[in-house]
């Protein structure tokens, strides 16, 4: 079935506070979180909207655990109406998507730069259709990851402050950077990585009078030794490596050094190119 049924969501309520959703994003291996109020789905807290809210020049002393959910969740949800042609029923009766459907979803994910829509019917929730849920469509998938992947990728050092990777993030609206290290991939850091680290800086404030958070370097929270993926290898392959590791971007190696991450294949769903 290629959406997580309501039922199944993993979910905050908005009086929670940021602590509680790193903690929870960590257990269940997510990188976001469906908010809620009274048990109705109200918001969407993403690795993004913690790293923006921790980010911020605001309320710098309060701790994450000081920080409730509702101050740093995306409100503005853009919905998916579901029609009953949308479906079919296959196996134990479960409804899948269509295939125009699913082409029609990535394409509302590109143009609303969201990566998530919640699904309705009759206007209630019944369920999220993720970039990872269009993404299992192509398992199996023999076009070459040459196809679609992101060439020439910006890269950062170990030891360069994690402040300066966030601002790059921002200033290119891309949530993960290659690390490089005497011209090798040394690793990864993703808006996870960041919001982690500030987390870190903020429980500082309990111990330390004057913490720097620009003593915090990206060697200190980076996934080291990424997979990596070669350039003719195939989508499918790429998809498997995403779907069984829970990572949402790989490394290309080849002629032409870059990055395939779920936002690409999404990209290779809405213009059809699969």
């Amino acid at each position: 079935m290629f959406m997580t049924p309501k039922n199944n969501l993993v979910t905050i309520d908005k009086d929670q506070n940021l602590k509680d959703a790193l903690t929870l994003m960590k257990k269940n291996r997510l990188s976001k979180l469906m908010v809620t109020e009274d048990g109705e789905i109200i918001g969407i807290l993403t690795d993004g909207d913690i790293e923006e809210r921790l980010g911020t020049g605001r309320e710098r002393k309060l701790k994450t655990s000081q920080i409730h959910v509702s101050s740093a969740m995306t409100k503005d949800l853009k919905y998916w109406d579901a029609e009953p042609g949308d479906f079919y029923m296959s196996g134990d009766m479960q409804r899948d998507l269509r295939y125009e459907k699913i082409r029609e979803m990535a394409e509302s994910m590109l143009e609303n730069n969201i990566s998530s829509l919640p699904l309705r019917e009759e206007g209630k929730v019944i369920g999220l259709v993720s970039e990872t849920d269009l993404v299992e469509t192509l398992r199996g998938s023999r076009k070459l990851v040459e196809e679609v992947y992101t060439r020439g990728c910006l890269t950062v050092n170990p030891n360069d402050t994690l402040v300066h990777a966030r601002k790059i993030m921002h200033e290119n609206n891309i949530g993960r950077l290659v690390v490089e290290n005497r011209g090798y991939i040394a690793g990864i850091v993703t808006d996870k990585d960041v919001a982690e680290g500030l987390n870190i800086f903020r429980r500082a404030l309990d111990s330390l009078h004057h913490p720097d958070i620009k003593a915090l370097r990206i060697g200190d929270v980076m996934t080291p030794d990424p997979l990596l993926i070669d350039h003719e290898d195939t989508i499918g392959q790429a998809v498997e490596m995403m779907l069984e590791n829970k990572i949402s971007g790989l490394p290309v190696t080849g002629e032409h050094p870059g990055i395939i991450t779920k936002k690409d294949l999404i990209k290779g769903i809405a213009y059809n190119l699969m």
